[in-house]
């Protein structure tokens, strides 16, 4: 696991910790997600760093449990996506990618890897060759891990009106197949199906 350069002071002071009683990894991630969800993405981002430093410490100290470090690695990657640094993300990301979850005793978690994919495609949505590159690199490794990319259904819609914006046929297709077979109730939803299969119908 490499972290990157992060300010320890700086995520310390976020959660008011004192310098004798430094919280545990857990703690410090639970703080992080409280940010994420007021979308206070740079502070969680520190606090996930922090969160993976300390849960790689505590896994040297007691191995009886797998580690949790990449957890809070890739959680990272996707708060500094999220707060515009991709650049410092992709790395992180990167990491969760390779990851064998499974052989670390964490395969209930391989799903992180359509998490970091996602981040990665969204950064690419003004690229279309690295999307799409970037697409079947997701398809591929997720298979190598035993997932139909992309299971995720918020991911689905998201991707597929970034490729539809495209027009990549073959993207839209995949996801548009996925799509339909949820049998999706909202509307919205509904709608951008309509549109794909239009799209689909138009190019044959």
């Amino acid at each position: 696991m490499k972290l990157p350069t992060f300010d320890r002071d700086a995520a310390r002071a976020l959660i008011k910790e004192k310098a004798d009683a430094p919280f545990p990894a857990f703690d410090v991630g639970t703080r992080a997600h409280h940010r994420v969800d007021r979308e206070l993405h740079a502070e969680a981002a520190l606090l996930f760093c922090l969160a993976a430093e300390r849960a790689d410490a505590e896994h040297r100290a007691d191995q009886s449990k797998p580690s949790q470090a990449m957890n809070h690695l890739v959680r990272a990657g996707i708060a500094f996506n999220r707060a515009g640094d991709a650049k410092t993300a992709e790395p992180l990301l990167r990491q969760a990618i390779a990851f064998d979850w499974a052989g670390q005793g964490l395969p209930n978690d391989k799903h992180m890897v359509e998490w970091a994919f996602f981040q990665l495609l969204l950064s690419a949505r003004s690229e279309p060759g690295r999307f799409a590159q970037l697409f079947d690199e997701a398809v591929s490794r997720c298979a190598e891990v035993g997932r139909d990319y992309t299971v995720i259904h918020p991911h689905q819609e998201e991707l597929l009106e970034i490729a539809l914006g495209m027009e990549h046929r073959l993207i839209v297709e995949r996801l548009a197949g996925k799509i339909a077979e949820r049998r999706p109730a909202r509307k919205a939803t509904k709608e951008l199906l309509a549109r794909a299969r239009a799209f689909l119908a138009g190019t044959q």
